[in-house]
């Protein structure tokens, strides 16, 4: 393994809501020697990709990627667009609010804006889940083409998808009924899917200069919100994203017939 090869796949053990890693974790899921293990980490630490916890003894992501990514963020003014729809859906609703993107089959959270409630829903920006067991990743799923879809997940409708979570779905077919629902309704609500007691409502926005497609979504415990209150909520954060669409131009929401009026 080169040296890179090393820190990619160290920096992608940050994922499914891990905020830290241990030696041993290093160790275990990378399947190095302890000699090796340490001097990666050592230059990781060096060059502030990772921070050592002093009191812990684990690793966090350093500043230098911090950093980076707040750069980048800021340098897209596109993002910046999305920033400030969830920031004025968690400032009204207290709830978290997350804007992610779709990479291969998983979703990444690019930022996080933490709401006013006493509970939240935390996962840190570069947090990885399966794009089949959330809200997000079926409406992020849904900007693909049939063909891109099937790039990603193969030609079987039958094809099993692995350690599929209670409530979500089980084969590639039934992932495809629930991405053209939310095709379809441009938007998607999963309670308690993927994350027990958790629940979230997701909607998309499209750059028509660049392509980018960004997930948009407000996440809250189950017990916060009845089904009711969650296609409210749906609805609200449709409106809120159509009329930045309708206004950069994303083609998806340019028909407002649909979109569920105030």
């Amino acid at each position: 393994m080169s040296i890179l090869e090393g820190v990619e796949s160290v920096l992608g053990m940050f994922g499914e809501g891990r905020h830290e890693i241990s030696f041993n974790d290093v160790m275990d899921e990378l399947g190095l020697a302890k000699s090796s293990a340490s001097r990666l980490l050592a230059q990781m630490v060096r060059y502030r990709l990772l921070e050592l916890q002093s009191t812990t003894r684990r690793y966090r992501p350093g500043m230098l990627l911090i950093r980076a990514a707040q750069a980048a963020t800021q340098a897209h003014p596109f993002d910046e667009q999305c920033r400030e729809i969830l920031a004025t859906l968690s400032d009204s609703t207290g709830f978290t609010a997350y804007l992610s993107m779709l990479d291969g089959t998983d979703t990444v959270v690019l930022q996080r804006l933490n709401g006013s409630n006493p509970v939240q829903v935390l996962s840190p920006p570069g947090a990885r889940r399966p794009a089949f067991t959330t809200a997000m990743g079926r409406v992020l799923l849904s900007r693909l083409s049939d063909a891109e879809f099937g790039t990603r997940y193969g030609p079987s409708n039958d094809t099993g998808l692995p350690l599929a979570p209670a409530g979500c779905p089980a084969t590639v077919g039934e992932l495809h009924e629930r991405v053209m629902t939310a095709h379809r309704e441009r938007s998607a609500v999963a309670i308690n899917e993927g994350m027990p007691g958790i629940g979230a409502v997701a909607a998309t926005l499209a750059d028509p200069i660049s392509g980018d497609v960004r997930g948009l979504c407000l996440s809250f415990t189950a017990m916060q919100v009845s089904q009711a209150q969650a296609t409210s909520l749906r609805d609200t954060l449709v409106r809120a994203v159509a009329t930045v669409g309708q206004r950069i131009g994303d083609p998806l929401w340019q028909d407002t017939v649909d979109i569920p009026s105030r």
